[in-house]
């Protein structure tokens, strides 16, 4: 087995537990291979194994992303091409995207040894933006994002799910997000939570004007078409949290399901629920915890 290494190098303590990690491995006899981002950050040689973060995966059996969720994001889009599992090591505070605390990748390095691990396909957007004779694509786990930016007014985005037209949102912008992303801006927005394994779309407006416009959960092969409504400013589109840009006069932006997808090793060592109550204070309260104190 060969495993892949990336990482967050502006997280302080990633060098000193990627280099434990490397002795786990070492330990094992198990070969490995460096994202080439983290050639400066660990003062690697020449002779040891590095490739770019988007060709590792056609080398390695499993990679292994060391930080939060916004560096799973980073690695999921730029190996989700390739079909190699990731697995995420935590480093930081308690997020939703990595299954690994720090203390606990000894024994995640057996499972994998042992294979005592399951891999979930979590589905991927892909997002065109449409410009004229212009097509820019791109793919997003989480969410597209398409809001006023730093704009005072609201603005105005029309929805169609297949050819069909949906909505006409009167807000500060919209969230498209994937069941990964309901965790994420969507959560905030008011939009629902999503089991991890789902296949499904949910669109949730951002401070709609009206109160009655709510989030609304879609079949995960419908196809969105988002464009602004009448003149206005120009909108800002985001993707998985990246500012991608602007959306001016007829642009127009397709989201649909991606063939490509994510490999996600679970362990089995985090509960997805268990995380929900723990993230979200679920419940938090003595009577609660009198109660729940042998089931967590």
């Amino acid at each position: 087995m060969i495993i892949g290494i990336t990482g967050n190098i502006h997280k302080p303590r990633a060098r000193t537990i990627i280099e434990r990690f490397i002795a786990i491995l070492q330990e094992r006899d198990l070969d490995y291979c460096y994202s080439k981002e983290l050639t400066e950050y660990l003062e690697l040689s020449s002779k040891d194994p590095i490739r770019p973060l988007e060709e590792l995966g056609k080398e390695v059996n499993v990679v292994v992303s060391f930080g939060g969720d916004g560096t799973m994001l980073a690695t999921a889009q730029a190996l989700g091409a390739t079909g190699v599992p990731v697995l995420g090591v935590n480093i930081g505070n308690l997020g939703f995207l990595t299954e690994v605390m720090v203390e606990e990748m000894e024994q995640a390095v057996d499972m994998l040894l042992q294979q005592q691990y399951d891999v979930i396909d979590r589905m991927m957007f892909q997002v065109e933006i449409n410009r004229s004779n212009q097509r820019m694509i791109y793919h997003a786990l989480n969410d597209v994002v398409i809001d006023k930016g730093i704009r005072s007014r609201l603005i105005m985005v029309a929805v169609d799910v297949n050819d069909r037209f949906l909505n006409l949102y009167r807000s500060d912008g919209i969230i498209i997000s994937t069941p990964t992303g309901s965790t994420a801006y969507s959560l905030s927005a008011g939009g629902p939570l999503m089991v991890p394994d789902m296949q499904a779309i949910v669109v949730t407006p951002i401070c709609p004007h009206s109160l009655t416009v709510r989030p609304i959960v879609l079949s995960h092969n419908s196809h969105l078409k988002v464009y602004g409504f009448e003149r206005q400013e120009a909108l800002q589109i985001s993707i998985d949290g990246q500012q991608k840009g602007e959306l001016v006069g007829s642009d127009w932006v397709n989201i649909s399901p991606s063939a490509q997808g994510v490999k996600w090793i679970s362990t089995h060592k985090r509960d997805f629920f268990k995380v929900i109550r723990t993230k979200l204070n679920w419940g938090v309260d003595k009577t609660t915890e009198s109660l729940m104190n042998g089931k967590t």
